[in-house]
């Protein structure tokens, strides 16, 4: 595995492997700078136990310099397992070259929104180059948004958001707060989902 970026060997979609009955499912974090990417996948690993499989590649000030990387293993019955690889993709704009790279192979993204007015069209910038991205892949990428940090005053709501970012009905937005973990697991769960259905459930496994 190359650093902040998908397999040595480039692969579409889902990975099986049939020697260690393991399946490969890659989900990326995406959005501007200071969404709150980080912070998501850190709570999500410390609330499955999985915080020591977890790496971040930081600056001098604590900044996502490249990505956040780490793998959570899901159980299928007694054979099979999900290995779910979580990436995040550096909103930096002086990195913006390593967010295609991170996207390579990518089953499912979660797009994190400041939730701050001033902050809407970093989003729409970041979501358009998101957008420009998953029209080059050749296969349906499924998207959420978390719609982050809500606890802030005066906060934006979804229909300012969906309205801004032009955003269709058919992308599902999951109102957040990443430090305290709201609705993180609730966004990825429903990722992970959609992913399988996409990707895994339309491969048989035996």
């Amino acid at each position: 595995m190359t650093a902040c970026g998908g397999p040595e060997e480039e692969e579409e979609g889902v990975i099986i492997d049939y020697g260690t009955r393991t399946v490969g499912l890659k989900i990326v974090f995406f959005g501007p700078a200071m969404s709150g990417k980080t912070t998501a996948i850190r709570w999500l690993f410390m609330s499955l136990d999985y915080a020591d499989k977890l790496t971040s590649i930081e600056n001098t000030v604590g900044r996502t310099m490249f990505c956040d990387f780490g793998t959570i293993p899901f159980p299928i019955g007694n054979t099979w397992t999900i290995n779910a690889h979580v990436w995040s993709a550096t909103g930096q704009d002086f990195y913006r070259s390593t967010r295609e790279v991170v996207l390579v192979g990518a089953d499912g993204v979660i797009f994190m929104v400041d939730s701050q007015e001033h902050l809407l069209d970093e989003n729409l910038a970041s979501w358009n180059e998101l957008m420009t991205l998953v029209a080059e892949e050749e296969r349906p990428l499924p998207v959420v948004v978390c719609l982050n940090k809500q606890d802030l005053p005066e906060a934006v709501q979804e229909e300012r958001v969906r309205a801004h970012l032009k955003l269709p009905y058919s992308v599902l937005i999951f109102k957040s707060i990443a430090k305290d973990g709201f609705n993180i697991l609730e966004a990825f769960q429903h990722l992970f989902r959609d992913a399988m259905r996409a990707s895994v459930l339309a491969q048989p496994i035996s």
